[in-house]
């Protein structure tokens, strides 16, 4: 299901919204009744459900888990959608966090390139970041939570090196 087919407000034309609901992205190699944590965990206001169990929410808090990672990316979108095990896709002003490090998308997108793989998180819009000791902009993204590391492409700004360069 493309993006396209969700309305202005986020949510598919079926007629029929729900509040609040907890969405989860599970490693492909868990062990089946053993508690862990997910790679990705949405938790919306409001939702609603379309076709082959797409659901299209609003208001999300988002929250991406790298492998044995303590501390997780969490992020706020306006909406997008999610399709079990597949993918999800948010847009509307996101504003990011890791640590200390802040980053301000427009679109932003999870997925698994291929069944068994871990999920890599991209925009190929925009994106600025800004954090005590840089501050960049990039024409696009790519994240890998598990191994704590992006790319960006055309990449301007500031890297600040050492301790005291004021």
């Amino acid at each position: 299901m493309a993006a396209e087919a969700v309305s202005k407000e986020g949510l598919l034309d079926t007629g029929m919204v729900m509040e609040g609901i907890n969405l989860y992205m599970h490693r492909p190699d868990e062990q089946e009744g053993v508690p862990s944590r997910p790679e990705l965990w949405v938790q919306a206001e409001s939702f609603t459900i379309g076709e082959d169990k797409v659901y299209a929410f609003t208001e999300a808090t988002a929250v991406l888990y790298g492998k044995g990672e303590e501390d997780p990316i969490t992020l706020h979108a306006m909406r997008g959608v999610f399709k079990q095990d597949h993918y999800a896709k948010m847009d509307g002003d996101i504003q990011m966090r890791a640590g200390t490090m802040k980053m301000f998308l427009l679109e932003l997108q999870w997925d698994r390139p291929a069944e068994g793989a871990t999920a890599v998180v991209h925009s190929d819009q925009s994106v600025i970041i800004d954090d005590p000791d840089l501050q960049l902009t990039a024409s696009s993204m790519r994240l890998f939570p598990d191994m704590k590391e992006f790319e960006m492409d055309n990449v301007t700004g500031v890297v600040r090196f050492g301790k005291d360069m004021s």
